[in-house]
């Protein structure tokens, strides 16, 4: 779908134009092939960079072409998944592309955020920046998941391991993002003319993007050690379930063995005398104390 937006200086609110119009806001939601189509003969815009916007694979980067600047990021969905988004500034429009809509293009419809279309570069700004803030609030949300699941450790079911590991590939997701995202702002800052005040709004992201990406690194080497602790503990149950296991079959094991040979169709010790079956018993009752003592000095239970 392809949607046209346009807002002057002059404009109180954002509003929608039925064409394509000078300095708008080219808005591309799932398009199809045809709309890819369009848009390449329309204003002569490179296909495979328009299909690159709506790869969910494609790394998130800038190339400058003769039409214009096209900037791949990633923005978060509502599941937390991350999709590309394509930002690309010409001379007459600014266009965006993704698969589905970001969330925050509702509060620029709105008017919550002023998004001026004529000034595009204050508009690529604009969108980085509530892109960094989604980035931002997904993965605080994140961190305080993890953060609360290392105060209960101990206590940990294993629905709640998954649902962590489920985090350590979302986490992981975003560390490779504000990566890339870095260089993508970097090479903005070398390649392209900001103003002063704009050029410092771009290093700010790229020190929330810095700050966003160690959050993630500590969160992940969190969730690995509450893995490992986690993977001890079981180990360590195994054992002790192993080690009763054995315990009991040795000392099932002692009578099955003596009422065994007792069993034998052959002259016994004490085969005759009434008594025979308590000393047999009293025999079984010492191996049996002396096996137990004998772990308890080892100390293994």
């Amino acid at each position: 779908m392809i949607s046209y937006y346009k807002r002057t200086v002059r404009d109180e609110v954002i509003r929608r134009v039925s064409d394509y119009e000078v300095g708008c806001w080219i808005s591309v939601a799932d398009p199809t092939k045809a709309e890819i189509d369009y848009l390449v003969k329309k204003f002569n815009l490179d296909e495979q960079n328009l299909l690159s916007g709506i790869d969910q694979n494609e790394i998130p980067r800038v190339d400058f072409a003769k039409e214009g600047i096209y900037i791949f990021v990633k923005t978060v969905l509502p599941n937390r998944n991350l999709q590309t988004f394509l930002i690309l500034i010409t001379n007459n429009f600014i266009l965006t592309l993704s698969k589905s809509e970001p969330s925050f293009f509702e509060k620029i419809r709105s008017g919550e955020i002023k998004f001026v279309t004529t000034q595009k570069l204050k508009s690529l700004i604009t969108l980085l920046s509530l892109m960094n803030k989604e980035f931002e609030r997904t993965t605080m949300e994140i961190v305080k998941m993890v953060n609360a699941r290392k105060a209960m450790f101990r206590d940990l079911t294993e629905s709640e391991v998954n649902s962590l590991l489920s985090q350590e590939i979302l986490l992981n997701n975003l560390l490779s993002s504000y990566h890339y995202l870095n260089l993508v702002y970097e090479r903005l800052l070398s390649k392209v003319k900001f103003f002063e005040k704009d050029k410092e709004i771009v290093e700010d992201l790229i020190v929330e993007a810095n700050q966003g990406f160690n959050l993630c690194k500590s969160s992940l080497k969190t969730i690995s050690n509450i893995r490992n602790y986690y993977l001890i503990i079981l180990s360590n149950k195994l054992n002790k379930i192993l080690t009763i296991l054995t315990i009991f079959t040795i000392l099932i094991s002692i009578p099955a063995a003596v009422s065994g040979i007792y069993g034998m169709n052959i002259l016994l010790p004490l085969q005759k005398n009434p008594l025979a079956f308590w000393y047999i018993m009293f025999f079984i009752s010492l191996i049996w104390i002396g096996f137990i003592l004998y772990l308890r000095k080892i100390k293994l239970f």
